[in-house]
């Protein structure tokens, strides 16, 4: 009996370490990045001499603003970059010499199409539907500038494929924004005259690429809040409602 004691606690010690290194599921780590807010950095800056912008809002209308940022969940493929000798294809570490718009009529009739008929679902997953999407869940009440930014965060995500996916369907859909559902669906498209220039804002930053000035720009958070991720990270620029962060490719 005596035997078996010291063998029965080195098998707790071993479980106790492999619970440890366990790797943390993406939803626990996003989880991480959720406290800890202060005031919002920026709050008196303009943003581009943007006009028009709405003020804060509060209650049930803040749910239209993302409330905090798309966390800095899969560090792997940061590390990639930082090992490999900094971001693949983007000149001067940011920008989107690389994107490769669809052809143009191609797009413009999408986009007449969609603007008709709001979908449900991603079940047609198009890489305007997808952007178009969370555009007008993310910033429907938000200046143009501010609307092309969020789709801009789209695309500079997608010109970094190892970490968020190829297309803006594979960075939207498994959840990385605020807006979706655990079982990936949104609030249904009831607003048309802003589901149209969601539409239009979107196929405009597919045909031309994210905004220069966005500065490869990956992150966003509502103004009222300044979420702990940000730390590492640096701010770009403040759009009415948003402000916008890029991750160091140095962070993990």
């Amino acid at each position: 009996m005596s035997s078996l004691l010291p063998r029965a606690a080195a098998a707790l010690a071993l479980a106790f370490v492999l619970l440890v290194l366990a790797p943390v599921p993406p939803a626990a780590a996003q989880s991480l990045f959720q406290g800890a807010l202060r005031a919002a950095p920026g709050a008196g800056r303009d943003a581009w001499d943007v006009t028009g912008g709405g003020p804060l809002l509060s209650g049930a209308a803040a749910a239209i603003l993302q409330a905090r940022a798309l966390p800095l969940t899969d560090t792997e493929g940061l590390a990639r970059r930082r090992h490999s000798g900094g971001w693949p294809g983007r000149a001067g570490g940011f920008g989107s010499p690389v994107w490769q718009p669809p052809p143009a009529r191609l797009l413009r009739a999408e986009a007449e199409r969609l603007a008709r008929t709001p979908p449900r679902d991603f079940s047609a997953e198009t890489d305007l539907l997808c952007t178009a999407v969370s555009v007008y869940h993310e910033a429907r009440n938000q200046p143009p500038e501010g609307q092309r930014a969020v789709a801009g965060v789209i695309l500079n995500r997608v010109l970094d494929p190892f970490r968020w996916g190829m297309t803006p369907c594979e960075v939207v859909v498994p959840v990385q924004f605020s807006y979706l559902r655990p079982d990936r669906g949104f609030a249904p498209i009831r607003d048309m005259r802003a589901w149209a220039e969601a539409v239009d804002f979107a196929a405009q930053v597919l045909a031309a690429g994210p905004d220069p000035r966005l500065m490869g720009a990956d992150h966003y958070h509502a103004t009222y809040v300044d979420p702990v991720w940000n730390r590492d990270m640096d701010l770009v620029e403040r759009i009415a409602d948003h402000i916008f962060w890029r991750s160091r490719p140095e962070a993990s």
